[in-house]
């Protein structure tokens, strides 16, 4: 190792300072060595050569900003005071990962008190123009490294949460466990049954009367189910935090919070990222709404309450090229201009799922209603033609009669792990003789009920209702545009019109360059007569 003559520099004082970078952290996790050991064994190796007295400050955990790292702010303090002629690190970027003005703040401290930085490998000093330059490139490029190593990440992120994928880290939610292959959520068998049973219990109450969360928690701890610490006494305020999580119900949520200066905040609805079914739903949609009702029936009014309704193409687009219903993914982008100036992005696209690729949102949109604005030009011969070319040519009715055979099949398989359910908790003492004859009376009736649906008969037909189409078509793109339309009214708009409408990506823009798409829309088979 070189390290330079230290009797040509006037040090008398050292402090050194270790603290873990990013890749030694994600080192660690994989090999579980320990980083900060090394660091502490290697500047010691370099420093007792020296002869030079010295102190060691290691920084324990770690943060993005000066304020995050205490041990950090006391060494720059002593530094301020003159306490020390040398700081001792590992590599110069060891000083950086802050904010710009954090990363000024170091860099002035150094140079206008003459600290000189001690590697393993030189010595450098701030009066030396060669060094000082090298100095203030390695503490500004460290910043610039955390920022794309951050953008990465956090693209990373909207990428996995758009496939329904689990980006909480170790929060895993109650009932369930996370498939470390896929990094999706799956049923925990022994716990999934305590978070039906506490949906049923809040829902129904015990033994026929209402209870609140206080009264759910006792009776927990009475049947001795521990919490997911393995705490005999339940917390009420877990048990409304479970009741009011969708994740039960099949939901992903990403980017609805954010911590603003030490304070967890709800973020703008336009940043949230929701992704329905993305796993398997403890509970059935049914109890689902019925706790919500509950709760929202006695919550105050000032609650935060989550709006999950449909945006403008929800659930209509499809990509063209694997079948996938894409989804809209928002985010907003904060942008620095030349003369510092901030300006904010707002990136709205439709994303598949399998990776085929995105398009604006807007875009789309804007295809829709100009598809819809040629097709009120056209003369009745040539719009029958268009409407021949494009109807779901009885997919109407097929698909209507393969929804509801699927309805028929879960809600049968529903019921039927009601029965399970209840059998068990019956066999564990949970439910009387009484309660339990009830709940299975209602469920077997609910399953004969079943047998007698009957599929929709299907009918011959061949001649479309023009008028009934223009009419649609006039109303939508009369009413489409008008101000207090709200997303999901157009949602509606446009399902009154469309069976779904397929996306075909010509060609994939990159940078200012534009993505060339078009449009393959399949109308409703509601206009054959």
């Amino acid at each position: 190792m070189y390290y330079g003559n230290i009797s040509d520099y006037s040090i008398t004082t050292i402090i050194a300072y270790l603290r873990r970078s990013r890749p030694d952290i994600e080192r660690e996790k994989r090999t579980g060595e320990d980083t900060l050991n090394e660091q502490d064994i290697l500047i010691n190796k370099v420093l007792k050569e020296f002869e030079i007295p010295y102190d060691i400050r290691k920084e324990i955990g770690s943060g993005d900003k000066i304020e995050t790292r205490p041990v950090f702010q006391g060494v720059l303090k002593d530094l301020k005071e003159k306490k020390y002629d040398a700081i001792a690190v590992k590599e110069i970027s060891r000083l950086g990962r802050g904010s710009y003005s954090d990363m000024g703040q170091i860099f002035d401290l150094i140079v206008d008190n003459r600290i000189y930085i001690i590697t393993p490998y030189k010595i450098y000093d701030p009066q030396n123009p060669s060094d000082k330059r090298q100095i203030r490139f390695e503490i500004f490029m460290s910043r610039e490294e955390f920022e794309m190593t951050k953008e990465r990440l956090t693209g990373a992120r909207y990428n996995y949460a758009m496939q329904g994928k689990w980006m909480a880290g170790s929060g895993i939610p109650y009932g369930y466990k996370l498939n470390s292959g896929t990094q999706k959520l799956e049923p925990d068998e022994q716990l999934s049954k305590n978070v039906k049973l506490i949906y049923d219990l809040y829902v129904n109450g015990i033994n026929g009367k209402d209870v609140a969360f206080r009264s759910i928690a006792t009776y927990l701890g009475r049947l001795g189910i521990k919490t997911a610490k393995g705490l005999k006494n339940w917390n009420p305020q877990t048990i409304s935090r479970l009741i009011q999580n969708p994740v039960y119900v099949g939901q992903v949520r990403y980017r609805i919070s954010q911590v603003i200066n030490g304070k967890r905040e709800t973020r703008p609805q336009k940043d949230w990222i929701i992704v329905s079914e993305s796993h398997e739903p403890l509970v059935n949609d049914l109890l689902w709404y019925d706790a919500q009702k509950k709760f929202n029936s006695k919550s105050k009014a000032s609650k935060v309450k989550l709006d999950f309704s449909p945006c403008e193409l929800a659930g209509l687009i499809v990509c063209a090229n694997c079948r996938h219903k894409m989804v809209r993914q928002y985010c907003v982008q904060n942008y620095k201009k030349k003369d510092g100036e901030i300006t904010k992005y707002h990136k709205e696209f439709l994303w598949c799922p399998s990776k085929c690729g995105a398009v604006k949102y807007r875009d789309v949109e804007n295809l829709i209603l100009r598809f819809l604005e040629e097709l009120k030009e056209l003369n009745k011969e040539q719009l029958l033609d268009v409407i021949k070319g494009n109807i779901s040519n009885n997919i109407g009715d097929n698909r209507q009669e393969e929804q509801l055979k699927q309805t028929i099949i879960n809600k049968e398989k529903e019921l039927k792990n009601r029965l399970s359910f209840i059998s068990d908790k019956y066999e564990s003492g949970v439910y009387s003789d009484e309660e339990f004859i009830e709940r299975r009376k209602k469920i077997n009736q609910e399953l004969e009920d079943l047998k007698k649906v009957e599929l929709p008969k299907r009918k011959k037909k061949e001649k479309i209702d023009i008028n009934l189409f223009l009419d649609k078509i006039n109303i939508v793109l009369d009413v489409y545009k008008r101000p207090k339309m709200t997303k999901t009214q157009k949602n509606e708009l446009l399902r009154e019109v469309f069976e779904y409408i397929e996306v075909i990506i010509l060609s994939k823009g990159s940078g200012r360059k534009k993505s060339l798409l078009k449009i393959r829309p399949s109308i409703k088979a509601d206009f054959l007569l």
